[in-house]
């Protein structure tokens, strides 16, 4: 039962393990995913290696919120939780009330569901910490919202930048971080906590903006209504005032008092001249009367308002229109406790997720961040599994994914990445996961993977797909619907050791491919690490029209390099001259590193070009302590396979597995394919241009 601690003391700060970072959330909403924020926000600040807190202002929510809440507090202290008396208080007061009990000198604002992704806090930081900001705004670019709320938005934030001349695009974007003076300093009531970027630059603070990635949008789409546009031009009145003339409030009410005395002056000045050259009588134009009593109550409403406004902004720190209605603490979940069990919290939740129930559903927006950590530690996660390429696959694709994740006692115990394609050379199929080598699915056992596969199945059906292609690494001993999932050796990998001294390195190669990369290094050779979109886009067009395949587009190339960021690096070749001849682009995950796309021009083979790139490759993953190369798949008995095999790899099979569809075979619509011989000839011959047009077309379609 929840009960009432008047005037409850602010706790003390404990000085060895005080957090410094506070990440306050407003909770307002009875159906908030409590987990998904704590596990979200607490793996981020491990990921930077942050010591912080998470501050739950419960503002008129009970029930479900506080119930987990109070779980997570039993065994944790880094969640802090106070619930305020009454509801619908608002930012403004909810962040107040939580900034008394915030223990961190650096304070993050945040909502009760993941708006904005949890990892952009690591730049919002960095540009506070390094740039000796004070406060931090998120720009949330590109949008996810509708277009009409787009819009509004946007003509919002053009109008306050228009009044206010502080240069800011996001002021709806509750997500910022701040040092402690700026909530301490600034006064804030009412709405005014949106404003608090602006306040707090007129204050004297300094406050940048930065943008970040926009996951989801709740709340009203559309038109707001009257009353809502009403209130947001008296909120911008509010803002100018406040921020510009409380210092100078005559320059504010002599612009008003001046445009009034214009008015009424040419109002009334007509009908004196008339009167006093007797040309008419004032007794009879009673739009003077009218004027003088419009300005006279004008003036009257806008001053009551404006010395109100002087008011709230000058005491307003002294005024505490808030309650806590209690504060919960580990001491008191505890002791509720006392004789219920004697088991410690920790072995108490071990022996829940044993006993729990797997559940599948889809994942909340914000939630990768758990799903990339689970993927990071998970020994069948690879870069593929990542949300990076899952982004990168939507944006080449135009479509979402179809993530399920299963969960046991709120755990993260498998997920399953799918897309939904629909493709003019093999129809409408679901691929885990499109562009990829790999990418199935991966659980803790075997009874979890079929559950995630029995459910891609199912929407797979729905959807009308002829197949769900699952691109494991290691085959999963299930059955879906009472059958063995189909299978293929069409494909294998090659793995294998890095040395730990580069100099090492030549010598794993066999001694024929070894006599080929020393030939390229005499011959002046060299591989240069150089992000260089536009050339290698060329370079493996060239290779593939070669193959007589398409080629993967530029805008594609240009979204893995974006998508995946530090784990994405690119490697020339390059002649004596510095002319480049090859270039690779490779894939780093853990202690992993995959050479995936590649292209050259031809004519160089002769120089030993392939076999010198990738054994000076290896020498740059060992001097970065990189442990093992991966080379990629290949069709068993290809002339890559053959390459790869004579480099010193042993090919691996994959288990690719299949779920037929209604109707559905297998694919084989693969460069192996005898049919698709003329083609591949006709393709060849074609000039560069179009290949590169055309193909880039293709390439899409082929995931």
């Amino acid at each position: 039962m929840t009960t009432t601690t008047k005037g409850a003391p602010a706790p003390t700060t404990a000085d060895v393990e005080r957090p410094t970072i506070s990440i306050l959330i407003h909770v307002t909403d009875p159906g908030a995913r409590i987990p998904v924020l704590v596990k979200a926000y607490s793996q981020v600040l491990a990921d930077m290696g942050r010591r912080g807190e998470l501050v739950f202002v419960l503002d008129g929510v009970a029930g479900a919120p506080l119930e987990q809440l109070e779980r997570f507090q039993a065994e944790r202290d880094d969640v802090r939780v106070l619930t305020l008396l009454g509801r619908g208080h608002g930012e403004s007061i909810a962040f107040k009330a939580a900034l008394a009990y915030a223990q961190g000198d650096i304070l993050v604002t945040a909502w009760d569901y993941l708006q904005v992704d949890p990892r952009e806090l690591a730049p919002l930081l960095e540009a506070l910490e390094q740039s000796d900001s004070d406060l931090v705004s998120s720009w949330r670019h590109p949008r996810v919202d509708p277009l009409l709320n787009r819009m509004q938005s946007s003509f919002f934030n053009w109008f306050l930048r228009l009044v206010s001349r502080v240069d800011l695009h996001d002021l709806n974007c509750n997500f910022r971080v701040m040092r402690r003076d700026v909530l301490n300093e600034v006064a804030l009531y009412g709405d005014m906590f949106r404003f608090l970027p602006i306040m707090a630059s007129r204050r004297g603070f300094k406050v940048q903006e930065v943008k970040v990635r926009h996951l989801e949008e709740k709340g009203k789409t559309g038109f707001f209504g009257l009353g809502v546009y009403l209130r947001r031009l008296l909120d911008i009145l509010a803002v100018t005032f406040l921020t510009r003339f409380t210092r100078k409030p005559l320059r504010f009410f002599g612009i008003i008092g001046f445009a009034l005395i214009l008015l009424g002056l040419a109002l009334a000045l007509p009908p004196f001249f008339e009167r006093l050259f007797g040309m008419g009588s004032i007794q009879q134009r009673p739009i003077v009367l009218v004027g003088v009593v419009l300005v006279s109550f004008g003036l009257q409403f806008v001053g009551f308002g404006l010395v109100g406004e002087i008011i709230i902004f000058t005491q307003s720190k002294n005024l505490k229109d808030y309650k806590v209605e209690r504060v919960v603490t580990q001491a008191e979940i505890r002791a509720g406790s006392e004789g219920g069990s004697d088991v410690a919290p920790a072995a108490l939740s071990s022996a829940i997720l044993e006993s729990a129930a797997i559940a599948v559903r889809r994942p909340s927006p914000g939630e990768e961040v758990v799903l990339d950590h689970y993927v990071e530690r998970h020994e069948r996660g690879t870069v593929f599994h990542l949300s990076s390429w899952r982004r990168m696959v939507s944006e080449v694709l135009k479509r979402d994914s179809q993530l399920l994740v299963a969960e046991r006692a709120g755990e993260v115990v498998g997920f399953l990445p799918a897309f939904h394609v629909k493709s003019i050379f093999l129809g409408r199929v679901t691929i885990s996961m499109p562009f990829a080598v790999y990418g199935g699915c991966i659980a803790d056992d075997a009874d979890i993977a079929q559950k995630l596969i029995e459910r891609a199945a199912s929407d797979a059906d729905a959807a009308g797909s002829g197949y769900l292609e699952l691109r494991h690494i290691r085959p999963w001993e299930i059955e879906v619907a009472g059958a063995e999932l189909a299978g293929v050796d069409r494909y294998v990998t090659f793995l294998g050791d890095v040395p730990e001294d580069p100099g090492e390195c030549l010598g794993k190669i066999p001694r024929k491919s070894r006599a080929d990369a020393r030939r390229g290094a005499k011959a002046g050779l060299q591989l240069v690490e150089a992000l260089d979109v536009p050339l290698f886009t060329r370079l493996f067009a060239v290779n593939k029209q070669g193959l007589g395949s398409p080629p993967m587009p530029r805008a594609m190339v240009e979204s893995i390099v974006r998508s995946l960021g530090k784990r994405a690096v690119m490697h020339q070749v390059r002649l004596e001259d510095g002319t480049p001849i090859a270039a690779v682009l490779s894939f780093l995950h853990g202690n992993t590193i995959l050479p995936y796309y590649s292209g050259g021009l031809p004519g160089y083979s002769r120089l030993g070009v392939n076999n010198f790139m990738y054994w000076k490759l290896m020498e740059w993953a060992s001097e970065r302590g990189i442990a093992r190369f991966d080379f990629g798949r290949s069709r068993r008995d290809s002339g890559a396979a053959r390459f790869k095999k004579n480099m010193g790899f042993v090919a691996e099979p994959l288990a690719y597995q299949y779920h037929l569809g209604e109707g559905g075979k297998l694919p084989d619509f693969t460069p192996d394919n005898p049919k698709l011989g003329v083609y591949q000839k006709i393709w060849r011959g074609l000039p560069g241009p179009i290949v590169r047009t055309l193909g880039a077309q293709m390439f899409k379609q082929l995931p």
